[in-house]
């Protein structure tokens, strides 16, 4: 009876051997080099900067290069045209969130009630962060996408007949898509390891350059403005106890939802057992 008790406690108890990067601490001094890098970032991309000059000539040359490789008809300028659709968008958030399933099922050897409760938070934590920045404008630029300031400019609308392909911009700073990449990277990474956090980094130059392909982004939306967010929200989750009190909170209620799903699964499959 006592070693249930036991084990019952233990299953409560956060296992912190397990997730090492989810802390209960302030690290202030590691939270004060990441605003300190994304102000130096955001600073030297600002127009009075003497870095700017380099920053736009950038922005030209992989405009020219990546957009110049749909000049001409062929299979890579109709995955192009795709990639830069509502429903590949969709596409990749499914992918974004197979990984998460599949490191609830296969990740470290701690409960599922825990991993489920890492991916809620990690899940809530990134929509939130990226759809008020949206909603709320933090941190935009009335800028306009390259496909509207320079030419020549090839334009994929109309390659895959009627379906919409998105191409221009008239607020295309930060980069919504690398914003959300470059945020899922890092808190996968802490909450599940490094293993994890390789398989989405794979991902992010099928999120991020479609939109560099087909003009709707400039190469700084992506490099400074994803860059930028990620060490300004990510630093929050990752150093301060925000990740751990939201596990804590989460984990009741995943257990709930477990217990819920297993009682189910027994009743179901019991009558199908019993009719045979």
């Amino acid at each position: 009876m006592e070693e249930k008790t036991a084990g019952k406690a233990a299953g409560k108890e956060f296992p912190a051997e397990i997730f090492p990067h989810i802390t209960r601490a302030w690290h202030w001094r590691r939270l004060v080099v990441c605003y300190g890098a994304a102000s130096v970032i955001i600073s030297s991309w600002t127009s009075y900067s003497p870095v700017r000059p380099y920053w736009d000539a950038l922005d030209r040359q992989v405009f020219f290069l990546l957009n110049g490789s749909v000049a001409e008809a062929g299979w890579w300028q109709s995955v192009m045209a795709f990639a830069n659709t509502r429903i590949f968008d969709a596409l990749s958030g499914a992918a974004l969130v197979v990984i998460l399933l599949l490191y609830a099922f296969f990740g470290r050897k701690t409960t599922l009630a825990w991993r489920g409760a890492g991916i809620a938070f990690l899940g809530i934590y990134l929509l939130l962060s990226v759809f008020l920045r949206r909603k709320l404008g933090i941190g935009e630029f009335d800028r306009a996408s390259p496909s509207v300031d320079l030419e020549p400019f090839f334009d994929m609308h109309g390659v895959l007949g009627d379906l919409w392909v998105k191409t221009k911009s008239s607020s295309c700073f930060p980069s919504d898509h690398a914003n959300a990449a470059f945020l899922f990277i890092p808190l996968l990474w802490g909450l599940a390891g490094r293993k994890w956090g390789c398989a989405a980094l794979a991902l992010v130059p099928v999120l991020v350059m479609p939109r560099l392909v087909g003009g709707g982004h400039w190469a700084t939306d992506i490099l400074v403005g994803g860059t930028a967010f990620a060490l300004l929200v990510a630093s929050w989750a990752l150093f301060t106890p925000l990740f751990y009190w939201g596990m804590r909170l989460l984990h009741i209620p995943a257990l709930w939802g477990l217990a819920l799903l297993t009682s189910l699964y027994s009743k179901i499959f019991r009558k199908d057992a019993d009719s045979v």
